[in-house]
C-alpha cells in the first residue's frame, strides 16, 4: 500500500492551492448547498452516495476512509466526500441514485458525473482518479478536433465531431471509460470487428471516450461502460447488450443491417455486401428485376418465421456470389402492403421469381438441399426463351399458385390468418401444432425491455 500512497499523494500535490475543503478529516459530509459549493470551488469531487443501513456501504466504507486519509489533505483541491441519501432524498434523487453506494466524480464547475463502475480496492479508485484528472488537462492543452479521424475501420469520435458524422448512415458505437475493466476487455475485439467491417459501405464502426467527451455521453444518456449504440440517421435504433465475444457483435450487425433499407442498386451488384436483401414497399420492383429472386415472406412475432432464420441466411451465403440469384426477405409487419399485394395468407411463405413471375411457393418446411435444388433447377432451366417463359408462366402461373396452395394449405391456416400479418391485439396459434409450439403472441406495440 505505500506505493500507491507515495504516486497518489505525489500526484494530487501538483494541483495544491490555497483553498481548502470544508472540513478537516478523513472523509466531508455533504449537504445540498455544500455540494454546489464545492463543485464550483474544488478541481474535483469523488463522493459517494449512501444510505446508512446498506450493508454493502458498510463494507465499503474502511476503504473509502482511507482514500479520504490520502486525498483531503489541508490545501488539496480535491476532496473525497459522501451523500447520506436518507437525509438528503433531493439531491439524490438528483443525481439519478438508484443504488447504493453510487461513486460519482464532479469536475469543477460540472454537474455531470463521472461514473465508478469498478472494483471497490484502494488501487482502483486511484487509478481511477489519475484518469480523470489527467484527462481533464488533456482536454484544456488540446484543440478542439473537428475532424474525425478512421483508422483501421475505427471511427475516433468527441464532443466536436460525432452529431455530423453519426447524422447520416449507420453507425456502431462504443461509448467507454479507459479506466472500466469491461471497456479494457472489449476493447481489442471491438478494434477487430472494426476492421472486419472497414470495407462494408453500409456500416461504420466507431466509439467515444466518455472521459475526454463529457457532453456526448450526457446527451446519450450513457450510465454504465462500455455502452454499445446502434445509431442510423442520428437516432438510436438498437442497444447491444451483453455482448461479449466477435461472433455475438457480428451477428447483430448482421440483424441489424438486415433490419435497414439498402439501395438496391448497391445490393445487387455482382459481390453482394450482404447474403440476404431486405425487401420493402420502396425497392419491391426494383429488386425483381434480377432473373431469380427467391423472398422469404416472414414477420418478427412468427416462431417458425426465427427457426427458418438461420438456414434462409445460409442460402443467401451459399448463392451470395451469383450474379443472376437473389436472395431476399420481406419483414410483414413493416412491409404490410408488400405482403398484401402478394396475397401472403400464412407465414414464412417462399415465393421464387423468374423474371418477375412466381415459379413456385412454398410454406418454408423444406430443407436446405431442397431449396438449393430449386434454385439451381430454375437457373439452369435455358429450354425457353424470354417470351416462351413469359407465355407460359401466364397460363401456369394462376393454377400452379392454386395448386401449391391448396397443397400447404393446412400448414398455412395453422400459422396464423391473413388478417393477423401486422399482428393483433392477441394472436393465438394452436390448431393441430404440439403443446411447444403453441405460441401465443401479444400487442404489436408493446415493447422489450432493455
Amino acid at each position: 500500500m505505500g506505493s500507491w500512497t507515495l504516486l497518489l499523494v505525489s500526484f494530487f500535490f501538483i494541483s495544491l492551492i490555497e483553498n481548502v475543503a470544508p472540513v478537516a478529516g478523513s472523509t466531508y459530509e455533504y449537504d445540498a448547498d455544500v455540494f454546489k459549493l464545492q463543485i464550483k470551488e474544488l478541481d474535483g469531487n469523488f463522493i459517494m452516495f449512501y444510505a446508512p443501513w446498506c450493508r454493502h456501504c458498510t463494507e465499503f466504507e474502511p476503504i473509502w476512509i482511507e482514500l479520504g486519509e490520502l486525498i483531503n489533505t489541508k490545501d488539496s483541491q480535491f476532496a473525497i466526500a459522501q451523500v447520506d441519501c436518507t437525509k438528503y432524498h433531493k439531491l439524490c434523487h438528483d443525481n439519478d441514485i438508484t443504488g447504493y453506494p453510487t461513486l460519482l466524480y464532479f469536475h469543477k464547475n460540472s454537474f455531470t458525473p463521472i461514473e465508478y463502475k469498478g472494483t471497490r480496492d484502494l488501487p482502483s479508485l486511484t487509478l481511477f482518479l489519475s484518469e480523470v484528472f489527467t484527462m481533464k488537462e488533456e482536454i484544456k492543452q488540446e484543440k478542439p478536433d473537428k475532424e474525425v479521424k478512421v483508422y483501421s475501420g475505427m471511427a475516433h469520435l468527441n464532443d466536436h465531431n460525432i452529431e455530423k458524422f453519426i447524422s447520416s448512415g449507420q453507425h456502431f458505437i462504443m461509448f467507454y471509460a479507459p479506466w472500466c475493466g469491461a471497456s479494457q476487455k472489449l476493447a481489442p475485439i471491438w478494434a477487430e470487428l472494426a476492421v472486419q467491417y472497414a470495407q462494408n459501405e453500409y456500416i461504420q464502426i466507431g466509439q467515444v471516450n466518455c472521459m475526454l467527451s463529457e457532453m456526448t455521453c450526457k446527451n446519450f444518456d450513457i450510465k454504465q461502460y462500455p455502452y454499445l449504440l446502434w445509431i442510423v440517421n442520428g437516432r438510436i435504433m438498437g442497444v447491444a447488450v451483453e455482448m461479449y465475444t466477435l461472433d455475438e457483435l457480428k451477428e447483430y450487425v448482421q440483424k441489424m443491417l438486415l433490419a435497414e433499407n439498402h439501395d438496391p442498386e448497391k445490393f445487387m451488384k455482382k459481390k453482394k455486401v450482404l447474403p440476404v436483401a431486405r425487401i420493402t414497399e420502396e425497392t419491391f420492383e426494383t429488386f425483381l428485376q434480377k432473373d431469380l429472386v427467391f423472398v422469404n415472406y416472414f414477420a418478427p412475432w412468427c416462431a417458425h418465421c426465427m427457426q427458418l432464420n438461420p438456414l434462409w441466411l445460409k442460402l443467401g451465403e451459399k448463392f451470395q456470389n451469383e450474379s443472376r440469384v437473389l436472395i431476399a426477405d420481406v419483414d410483414c409487419v413493416r412491409s404490410k402492403t408488400v405482403c398484401e399485394m402478394e396475397k401472403i395468407n400464412g407465414l414464412p411463405t417462399l415465393i421464387l421469381y423468374k423474371n418477375k413471375e412466381i415459379v413456385s411457393l412454398e410454406n418454408g418446411g423444406q430443407p436446405f438441399e431442397s431449396l438449393v435444388t430449386l434454385v439451381n433447377e430454375h437457373l439452369d432451366d435455358k429450354s425457353l426463351d424470354v417470351k416462351e417463359d413469359e407465355k407460359n408462366l401466364q397460363s401456369e402461373a394462376g393454377p400452379l399458385k392454386k395448386d401449391v396452395t391448396d397443397k400447404t394449405k393446412p400448414d398455412i391456416k395453422d400459422r396464423t390468418s391473413e388478417n393477423d400479418i401486422s399482428g393483433s391485439d392477441e394472436i393465438i396459434i394452436q390448431n393441430e401444432l404440439t403443446d411447444e409450439d403453441k405460441i401465443i403472441v401479444k400487442d404489436k406495440n408493446t415493447k422489450d425491455e432493455l
